[in-house]
């Protein structure tokens, strides 16, 4: 039972070390990898090289390796180690975070050289590297130019972007020790600045060498170009400097990636100035900012017509200069477009785009028949029956959105449905319907139609058969009755037979 007890106290001891192990771990891989020397850059020694710093990482795996760097952009190795002879870790008092200090020493007998002492982190996926220059002996020293202290490493190698006509930058530089530095020296230094276009990343022409450019001495190397004056035009170069001591020993070549955006980049918009409702708005810009390689941002932007602003959908946006989008309301739209070139000038761009709203167009159905506007339709007193107006249509924006009223003889009847049905009328006497279709813009269209129901029609049918009946038997009587009268009087004017006539008794002669 004791040693089941021991055993598990010692798990959840194995436990809690890995616990504090992993936070550890975690805690250092999110610290910045810092190395630092304790010795000043340019420092000079003889036959020992003897090195010192601190780290904010671990120096598990490194290599540190002297270069030889007397010529100019030309490197040699002079001797390296995978170790470092002692490294310690220790908490720093300020942050409470652990540290490592570490050691090395190298043996540099009848060694001479300007050098570059380079400590390289090897676990890292990026190779990082922290370095030191030296002179070593007392011959091979020359000046070293470098870039300001102040300046991270990534920007080292970053481009520098200039808006105006000026092109300014500084530098460390180191001279050698036998040298002395002081302010008559620093004036014998001579500089050189060469530039060439570069609009893909490397010279599309030779160097060539600046003049009259403005260099200044103190405690930094300070280079001031002015454009103008230089016949220097908008875009992409490569600056180079370099360095003479009072021995007219040169540096190194320092190479920096310049861009030159003095003016504001021109800005054409294209786009159409009228549409209706539902049909896509193309909008296309063409900036031209005057040098090969230039490039520009554009921050898209709608007004709608009740003057709210918005931003572009990703959708809208087909290509970094092209914009389309679909209007659902009628009015005027604004479309605006900032434009920034890479030297931070500003352009911006209104275009007004109307929109014009389409009334809707009514379809009124009656047993599957259109009903056209005035015409009468005879409907059953009794039974079902219905008017449809579902076929009704408008731009695919309002299509859903369209409402329906309903009117009977002047009245309004019935709001919000597509269709009228006999159910819907209560009264038994109505001669007129009419219906109104509303967009959301707020224009309608109407149609109205005549209706008669059909026990209307048989009764005056049935009045119209018995008055026509009336009248035909009236005048076939009548006819009848002439024709006997007419037969009559012949009848009697054509007889055969004499007519007697009695005479009085009278005496004869």
């Amino acid at each position: 039972m004791l040693g089941k007890t021991k055993a598990a106290h010692l798990l959840v001891l194995c436990l809690i070390c890995n616990v504090f192990s992993l936070a550890a771990t975690a805690n250092t891989t999110t610290i910045e990898p810092e190395i630092s020397f304790d010795q000043p850059d340019g420092m000079h020694t003889i036959s020992t090289l003897n090195l010192s710093g601190d780290s904010t990482v671990p120096l598990t795996s490194v290599e540190i390796t002297v270069w030889n760097i007397s010529q100019p952009d030309q490197w040699s190795l002079v001797t390296s180690s995978p170790y470092l002879d002692q490294v310690v870790p220790y908490t720093d008092p300020a942050t409470e975070l652990t540290r490592w200090s570490w050691e090395h020493a190298f043996t540099m007998e009848s060694v001479d050289c300007t050098c570059y002492i380079e400590i390289s982190l090897l676990e890292q996926t990026d190779l990082i590297s922290f370095g030191l220059v030296a002179y070593i002996g007392d011959e091979h020293h020359r000046p070293v130019l470098m870039h300001a202290l102040d300046i991270s490493s990534s920007q080292m190698y970053s481009t520098k972007i200039f808006n105006d006509n000026s092109i300014d930058m500084s530098f460390n530089f180191l001279l050698p020790p036998l040298q002395i530095e002081s302010l008559e020296t620093s004036e014998l230094i001579l500089s050189n600045v060469r530039i060439c276009p570069a609009p893909f990343g490397i010279c599309s022409e030779s160097y060539t060498t600046l003049d009259s450019t403005d260099v200044t001495f103190d405690n930094l190397l300070a280079i001031e170009v002015d454009a103008n004056a230089q016949s220097i035009q908008d875009g992409y170069y490569l600056l180079q400097v370099q360095i003479q001591d009072v021995y007219l020993t040169l540096s190194n070549n320092i190479t920096q990636f310049v861009v030159l955006d003095q003016s504001k980049p021109s800005v054409n918009l294209t786009a159409i100035d009228e549409v209706v409702e539902s049909q896509p708005i193309l909008v296309d810009i063409d900036v031209d900012d005057g040098y090969e390689g230039s490039s520009y941002t554009i921050t898209w932007s709608i007004t709608e017509p009740d003057g709210t602003p918005r931003a572009v959908l990703d959708s809208e946006i087909l290509e970094d200069n092209r914009l389309y989008f679909e209007p659902t309301k009628a009015g005027e739209y604004r479309v605006n477009a900032l434009v920034r070139d890479i030297g931070g000038h500003l352009v911006t761009v209104i275009h007004n785009v109307n929109v014009s709203n389409i009334v809707p167009i009514i379809e009124i159905r009656f047993d599957g028949f259109l009903v056209e506007n005035g015409s009468t339709i005879t409907v059953p007193s009794s039974g079902n029956w219905t008017f449809s107006a579902n076929t009704s249509f408008d731009t695919s924006n309002d299509q859903g959105t369209l409402e329906y009223t309903w009117y009977v003889d002047g009245k309004t009847l019935l709001s919000g449905k597509s269709f009228l049905v006999s159910d819907d009328i209560q009264q038994t006497n109505y001669r007129e319907i009419r219906v109104q279709v509303t967009d959301d813009d707020g224009q309608s269209s109407d149609l109205s139609f005549q209706v008669v129901l059909q026990n209307e029609l048989d009764s005056e049918s049935n009045s119209g058969s018995i008055l026509a009946s009336t009248v035909s038997l009236l005048f076939i009587f009548s006819i009848a009755v002439l024709v006997y009268m007419r037969q009559r009087k012949q009848s009697e004017s054509n007889t055969g037979f004499a007519k007697w006539t009695e005479r009085g008794k009278e005496p004869k002669n």
